[in-house]
């Protein structure tokens, strides 16, 4: 790579790394799920160990402690507080995923120039950027699923990636289990689609399925053998009974596959790719791009799949330049045929494209089917970035117009990298970031709240992680909603939380709560009526905590005597 290439990818790095700490321009916290990350790591650093005795909304974070391990080395080694290691490193890091895509799309094109294209979308596009900037294990897991899916590829040819496609996958399988699946689908999909267009025996074949096979037998150990609160609790929430005929059928479709595989090596028939002309790869651009506004009006019509979330007409406009550059993949889907691995980049896209509509139909709160557009974009940025410079050789412009034509999509992709983060009401009103004045309420909380804790999500997650308080998280609803009290009333008493059942005590009520109340994430967060927030300040409850933006009340009716101060 020339030293300009070096110098552009350097760019893109600091771009992506910048996108993703920004909210900490805003917030003091961002993420979602902070305050157990926060309370996992705090507690890391303080005992050396992570307790599978959990009482938070996650309950499968400890039993999967890849990142927080890493975040505590990054305590232990750098000497850095732990708001600092978890502020920035994980996200740091999930922009670096550009690196591992830089060198899948150079090995695949053997081109610098979409491998740099490929590497830009990923750090700006808002898919990809938001879900990696925060300090969330998914995060992590998404570095190692494309470091661990370039070394894979890697193995016919080299040997020597073994060991490291290995030490990968298992760094992957303690960290995240999604992103676990995710990598177990790209691989086999990509291998079964090469042995279907080629069925000559690749060279290394044999190698490559040992090391995948034992990466699958290692997962099913884990997940079954030790991370006992996602065997027992989240692979069970799928709508097939009995649930385990899903992970059941995963190694009965290896043996079909691999039966599939054989017989085509009966088959004389070889598939001859044909050169794609510029008028259908126009053709193709264009058919993208209205494809794509339907789905947006499917999202605004029918809800996103696997969710409750209608999607805003704005996101047509905001999103428009990203639109304008994932439309180009549909444009070099077809260069890609010529390829000597066009499998590494064909095979993932259905293996995604299949595995979502798997999740919305058997296991949307399992194989989230919006989780796997994070990682699908990744792979329709390398065909975006073929899409465009094969459509500009065919056009065979003057160097002028060409030159025009790059500077057009440079100015596309600064569009992109500003709507990567956009605001709340473009995410169904979810807004992940933690102000400051919130953790006065979180270590008051500390102090005097001794019972249950009525929060919704969001700052459930901050009375939890840095209050040590037991919240209700999505448990409670009706506290929030209901606008009158005898409506809240049982939503108040017996809350299945997740430190137990037990009745509230306390309420806390915030500004952005107000905004809208966040409980479960595949549900839009709903604002509270102004007949909602004034009925905390009737009898039976008492406000015990104001700081200006956070105020706590007391349910006086279910307890008769308050010790603490006010």
């Amino acid at each position: 790579m020339r030293r300009s290439g070096a110098s552009a990818l350097l760019a893109i790095l600091v771009a992506g790394v910048s996108i993703r700490l920004s909210p900490l321009l805003t917030y003091l916290y961002w993420g979602a799920d902070i305050g157990e990350y926060h309370s996992i790591l705090r507690d890391l650093t303080a005992s050396g160990s992570v307790s599978t005795e959990y009482v938070g909304w996650g309950v499968t974070y400890p039993f999967f402690p890849g990142v927080f391990f890493l975040q505590g080395a990054g305590v232990a080694l750098a000497g850095l507080d732990v708001p600092v290691v978890l502020s920035l490193l994980v996200p740091t890091l999930g922009a670096l995923v550009a690196l591992p895509v830089f060198l899948l799309a150079a090995r695949l094109s053997r081109e610098t120039k979409v491998a740099l294209f490929a590497a830009a979308f990923v750090a700006v596009a808002m898919p990809h950027a938001y879900s990696t900037s925060h300090a969330a294990p998914s995060t992590l897991g998404d570095l190692l699923v494309f470091s661990g899916f370039l070394l894979f590829i890697r193995i016919p040819r080299d040997p020597k990636a073994v060991l490291p496609a290995l030490l990968v996958s298992g760094a992957l399988i303690v960290t995240h289990h999604l992103a676990t699946y995710f990598l177990l689908i790209l691989v086999l999909v990509s291998i079964v689609l090469r042995a279907l267009l080629r069925p000559h025996p690749a060279e290394g074949a044999r190698r490559q399925a040992t090391a995948y096979g034992v990466v699958v037998a290692s997962t099913f150990a884990f997940w079954f053998g030790s991370a006992t609160s996602f065997r027992d609790g989240i692979l069970r929430d799928v709508n097939v009974s009995p649930w385990w005929l899903l992970p059941a059928a995963f190694p009965v479709g290896l043996l079909l596959l691999l039966g599939l595989v054989r017989a085509r090596r009966r088959i004389a028939w070889r598939y001859r790719p044909r050169h794609p002309s510029l008028a259908r790869s126009i053709a193709l651009y264009a058919g993208t791009i209205g494809f794509i506004v339907a789905l947006m009006v499917y999202g605004m019509v029918a809800g996103v799949p696997g969710t409750t979330i209608r999607l805003p007409g704005s996101v047509v406009v905001v999103f428009a330049p990203l639109f304008a550059l994932l439309a180009l993949s549909a444009s070099g889907r077809r260069f890609t045929d010529f390829w000597r691995e066009g499998h590494a980049v064909n095979g993932p896209i259905l293996a995604l494209v299949l595995s979502a509509g798997f999740g919305a139909l058997a296991a949307p709160h399992v194989v989230i089917p919006y989780r796997h557009i994070e990682y699908l974009v990744v792979f329709l940025g390398i065909l975006a970035g073929v899409g465009l410079f094969r459509m500009l050789d065919l056009r065979a412009p003057r160097p002028g117009r060409r030159a025009g034509a790059i500077a057009a999509v440079g100015l596309l992709f600064v569009a992109t990298g500003v709507s990567a983060l956009p605001p709340p009401d473009l995410f169904a009103g979810w807004n992940e970031g933690t102000r400051a004045s919130a953790l006065d309420g979180a270590y008051w909380s500390r102090a005097y709240v001794d019972g249950l804790l009525a929060a919704d999500h969001r700052t459930s997650t901050i009375a939890f992680g840095f209050g040590d308080t037991n919240a209700t998280w999505d448990a409670a609803r009706s506290p929030f909603l209901a606008e009158t009290f005898l409506e809240a009333w049982a939503g108040l008493l017996d809350v299945r939380a997740p430190s137990g059942p037990g009745d509230v005590t306390f309420v806390w009520i915030d500004e952005d709560t107000e905004r809208g109340v966040q409980l479960l994430p595949w549900e839009p967060a709903v604002p509270m009526t102004p007949a909602a927030i004034a009925k905390f300040s009737e009898a039976p409850f008492a406000k015990v905590f104001d700081n200006g933006y956070a105020r706590i009340y007391w349910f006086g009716a279910l307890r008769p005597t308050f010790v603490g101060g006010a």
